[in-house]
């Protein structure tokens, strides 16, 4: 469908901004790099995904094993690794890359564990739930630029009217429910790197 490979599209051309703005380290403060690049490698997958979704429902069936890869990568993925890269720049708080590492294998096998036992779609509600009520918490506890928080609390409200509100199955007021998800998610991702790269860029970590 037409409109499944524009919505794929807006979402893989909202998501390549901030990893086009988190890619700019050399601004960054040395510690912040680590979780910088988990937070672009986060929505470096949704950038992906959103890519061969376009291919797949606007040109070619062929690239569904791929789509569908991604899709669920960046599904279970994105969302816990940008929440957290954001509460260690927060907080002043920052693992080791072999850390990092360690969280990607836990989140690869607690996605595992959840479709094993046919709970994937509970797993992810959950997942992206625990994330805006984190992240939230973190923002609103959290000094920053005024602009700053507007951009990453108006990017919480949209993956929450996206995810929890919205959803991705059936269709409403005429509209399929999966075409809105992807341009509130979209908008959530635009404004959450947007917010990230000014919270790098002025965020200085605190002696320990």
């Amino acid at each position: 469908m037409i409109s499944l490979a524009i919505s794929d599209a807006v979402l893989a051309f909202a998501s390549a901004f901030p990893v086009f703005l988190l890619s700019q380290q050399k601004d960054f403060d040395p510690a912040h790099k680590l979780p910088a690049k988990a937070a672009l490698f986060g929505f470096l997958l949704m950038t992906v995904a959103g890519g061969l979704g376009a291919l797949n429902y606007g040109f070619s069936t062929a690239w569904a094993g791929s789509y569908w890869m991604f899709n669920n990568m960046a599904t279970f993925m994105s969302p816990p690794l940008v929440t957290i890269a954001m509460g260690q720049i927060l907080m002043a708080k920052f693992w080791s890359a072999a850390a990092w590492w360690r969280t990607i294998l836990a989140i690869c096998l607690l996605f595992e564990v959840s479709r094993w036992y046919g709970l994937e779609t509970v797993y992810r509600d959950l997942q992206l739930t625990l994330c805006i009520i984190a992240g939230l918490v973190m923002v609103t506890r959290s000094y920053m630029n005024a602009g700053t928080k507007a951009l990453i609390m108006v990017s919480f409200a949209s993956f929450f009217v996206g995810g929890m509100l919205i959803g991705n199955e059936g269709t409403i007021a005429g509209y399929l429910r999966l075409n809105l998800f992807r341009y509130f998610i979209a908008l959530g991702n635009l404004m959450l790197g947007t917010g990230l790269y000014f919270l790098l860029r002025q965020k200085k970590p605190e002696k320990l």
